[in-house]
């Protein structure tokens, strides 16, 4: 009897530590039902300025909502507009309350998004999703143009398009595989894994949101410019502003 409850135990333990290690690879049919988060827009921010960052990463999608057509250039020019009428604040911690408002003002907009999927990639756990690593964003990272070979230096930065536990399951029954789309996932350890396929363009709807948390000069710049000791690109990406969530993937094909 001591030895089955051992064996269940330990049977127990190392399905917590395979969904808890596990590095997800492509997008699932997410079970939200038993995720204590989910009544917690929050998350488990540790103070105001993660308070309202990550009630906006956990918006529900507007489905059915006229939406704003962008591409990459055009929605760069948003962004530095936006940013200017931040004037040019770095952090949220930063704005007085009349730029508090204007960015939740700016934060409604709905984005339909055109660009090239050259890598996409589970992100880390996060204070938005109360740090369950089961439970984590998808970063796509949308270029100008495609590229025939895994990010380098010298290489373009895309915008950051994610989808979020609470958008994942849609989009997997929609038939949405990330890699049928992109042209690299990259791995746990940072290396990108071949697809066996060129990028795809695609068009991705979802709403405007000012990541300050990545808006450092470190972080943000129009090209890669080295990689750093865990093997991930500096800068990368071009703007703090994404689109977070998203809720809508359409395949535009590779031409």
């Amino acid at each position: 009897m001591y030895r089955t409850a051992l064996v269940a135990g330990g049977a127990i333990w190392l399905n917590f530590a395979l969904k808890a290690f596990a590095w997800d690879l492509e997008l699932r049919d997410l079970d939200l039902s038993g995720w204590t988060c989910l009544s917690k827009p929050s998350g488990s921010a540790r103070h105001p300025a993660e308070a309202e960052r990550n009630l906006s990463k956990n918006r529900s999608a507007m489905l059915n909502s006229e939406s704003i057509r962008c591409d990459l250039s055009s929605f760069l020019e948003r962004a530095r507009e936006f940013d200017q009428q931040l004037a040019n604040a770095h952090s949220r911690s930063q704005l007085n309350t009349e730029q508090k408002t204007k960015v939740l003002e700016l934060e409604k907009q709905v984005v339909s998004l055109t660009g090239w999927l050259v890598l996409a990639y589970s992100g880390p756990a996060e204070s938005t999703n109360c740090s369950d690593p089961e439970y984590h964003d998808w970063h796509l990272e949308l270029l100008e143009a495609p590229l025939d070979h895994a990010p380098r230096v010298g290489d373009p930065t895309g915008v950051i398009c994610e989808i979020t536990p609470r958008t994942e399951r849609d989009l997997y029954r929609c038939g949405i595989r990330l890699h049928d789309l992109a042209a690299y996932i990259r791995l746990e350890e940072n290396t990108p894994q071949p697809t066996g396929h060129s990028p795809h363009k695609v068009r991705v709807t979802g709403l405007v949101m000012w990541d300050d948390a990545h808006g450092s000069r470190g972080e943000v710049g129009a090209t890669i410019a080295k990689f750093d000791a865990q093997g991930l690109a500096r800068p990368w990406r071009c703007t703090a502003w994404e689109l977070h969530p998203i809720w809508e993937v359409v395949d535009l094909g590779t031409r």
